[in-house]
């Protein structure tokens, strides 16, 4: 059954940004960068993932996972940052381009590859490692996370906030294997506590925080919401999204629910 506009808008709640002082002045349409933020959440989630970081002006910043650049664009024209922006999938040109639209080409240095086979040796001891909606990508096995800890100078700090499950399961309802083809990498989804055990096996951090967030369903219902707006609700929008529509409504009454968490953590 495909479900109408307004029963979703009926049954889907809209994140409130005045929470968040910082972006209470954005438009919904700077918060989701017109519909070219990746994943849900926007630069609402990566104002509260600064705040975790107590970034400070000149700190030097590893964006792993960053997509378009708009997360180390907004690092950088807040805080005052140098950046450097890691992706696999989207050319430094790209990235490049979003950092002169928002006048911090100065402070940002795009890389693209892949972390897990290492940064050139030059790229080192930096301030706070920041990972916006991609570390189940990539950030899954103790490996990796010993290595980022040698990226981080002492007492550096790292932050997560991305998408997941709201707790563990060992095999996924059948509704989350209802896609249109897109890669969705459920299975490497995780609940805050499964993240929060594979950080302190590693013994190389130390756990601020580990958590759902709140505004962390919310989240992806805000995020249909405005998708849909965008859309005018159109037909093809409608039946190209179903399936997650369906799904995030199925977390409202179930579990395990689509949600989001944020990971803050110190380097011993």
């Amino acid at each position: 059954m495909t479900l109408k506009a307004d029963e979703i808008r009926s049954a889907f709640r809209q994140l409130d940004s005045t929470r968040l002082a910082a972006l209470s002045n954005l438009t919904k349409d700077e918060i989701y960068d017109h519909g070219e933020m990746m994943a849900p959440g926007g630069l609402l989630l990566a104002q509260m993932m600064a705040e975790k970081l107590s970034l400070q002006p000149g700190q030097l910043v590893l964006d792993l996972g960053c997509g378009r650049g708009q997360t180390s664009a907004f690092l950088a024209r807040n805080f005052g940052v140098r950046v450097v922006s890691v992706d696999l999938w989207i050319s430094n040109k790209e990235r490049l381009a979003k950092a002169e639209h928002f006048g911090v080409e100065d402070l940002i240095t795009p890389l693209m590859g892949d972390v897990r086979k290492g940064l050139p040796a030059e790229f080192a001891n930096f301030d706070a490692i920041f990972s916006m909606q991609a570390f189940h990508t990539f950030g899954t096995k103790s490996g990796i996370l010993s290595y980022l800890g040698s990226l981080l100078k002492k007492g550096g700090k790292i932050c997560l906030g991305q998408t997941c499950f709201d707790r563990e399961t060992k095999e996924l309802p059948e509704i989350f294997r209802q896609t249109n083809g897109w890669n969705t990498e459920y299975e490497k989804y995780h609940s805050p506590d499964w993240w929060q055990e594979l950080f302190l096996a590693v013994g190389a951090f130390e756990i601020e925080s580990c958590k759902e967030i709140a505004e962390g369903r919310v989240m992806w219902e805000d995020h249909v919401l405005y998708c849909g707006d965008r859309s005018n609700w159109s037909d093809a929008y409608l039946e190209e999204n179903m399936w997650l529509i369906r799904q995030v409504l199925w977390g409202k009454e179930n579990s395990p629910a689509l949600t989001h968490f944020i990971l803050s953590a110190d380097k011993k």
